[in-house]
């Protein structure tokens, strides 16, 4: 089965790539799930959407406090509606609580269902329901219950929601927002696909080292959920539940996808 997941914006597109990866967990790599940024250089990117909304049995629209009214996302979310047609699914998944304007979206007239975890197991459900072999219930809830926590964790540490400028007061207010977005951006990597300096290590590790041992401490788990939610490695099991101590190679490595990067690194 393939699954559409549209996004904008960093919180969304964060949130996009760990439903991916809570979703091919959970159905045993049976769901294929497509985010935008699949798209391979060089690739006809108009092209490559139509596509892959003709596939798509399912489609995903990431909504957060920064996007639900965002042009793009509306447009994106009409292409997919139009393309799945009545006998398939759109389903706005609510990242955010979302203020009561957000009702009078065009996004409106599909039933919502929020990223916490009772919303998205209704979620998994109804992509369950749509396969064409759905699995044992009592199965799809302990795939479930096992891959929760690592999507649970990811939307936890989301960045905080952009403030809304008309809200801010004063000139001077928002003159002090804009700056302090301006010196973020400045302390960026200087492409947004350059990974900060931890997750490339780990990327080299498993590539160079695969034997090293890592202790489970400070930011560890959430590095190797991005790396992880980015399709650069895969997990023998939840991040969440790593032990203290373990060998790296043991538990997790690399994609053809990390390996590519490493190489694009490289060169």
């Amino acid at each position: 089965m393939n699954i559409f997941v549209s996004w904008s914006g960093e919180r969304s597109h964060r949130a996009a790539f760990g439903l991916k990866s809570l979703l091919e967990d959970v159905f045993q790599r049976a769901v294929q799930v497509f985010i935008s940024e699949d798209i391979s250089p060089g690739d006809n990117w108009v092209q490559r959407i139509q596509e892959e909304l003709k596939q798509s049995e399912i489609g995903i629209v990431c909504l957060t406090h920064d996007n639900f009214q965002s042009p793009w996302l509306l447009f994106e979310a009409g292409a997919v509606a139009i393309a799945l047609g009545s006998g398939r699914v759109l389903v706005p998944y609510a990242v955010d609580a979302l203020p009561d304007t957000a009702d009078r979206s065009p996004l409106a007239m599909f039933q919502r269902t929020r990223a916490d975890q009772d919303g998205t197991y209704r979620l998994v459900q109804k992509i369950n329901q749509a396969r064409k072999d759905p699995e044992d219930t009592k199965n799809l809830q302990r795939y479930f219950e096992k891959w929760w926590p690592d999507l649970e964790e990811t939307i936890k540490n989301l960045p905080a929601p952009q403030p809304d400028l008309a809200t801010l007061g004063s000139d001077r207010q928002i003159l002090e927002n804009i700056l302090q977005k301006v010196t973020v951006l400045l302390q960026m990597p200087r492409s947004s696909s350059e990974l900060p300096g931890p997750e490339l290590r780990h990327l080299l590790n498993l590539r160079d080292q695969p034997a090293t041992q890592y202790k489970t401490r400070g930011t560890l788990k959430s590095e190797l959920r991005h790396l992880r939610d980015l399709g650069y490695i895969s997990n023998a099991q939840p991040i969440q539940t790593l032990p203290e101590d373990f060998e790296l190679a043991k538990l997790f490595s690399l994609t053809e996808k990390g390996k590519n990067y490493l190489k694009q690194f490289e060169g």
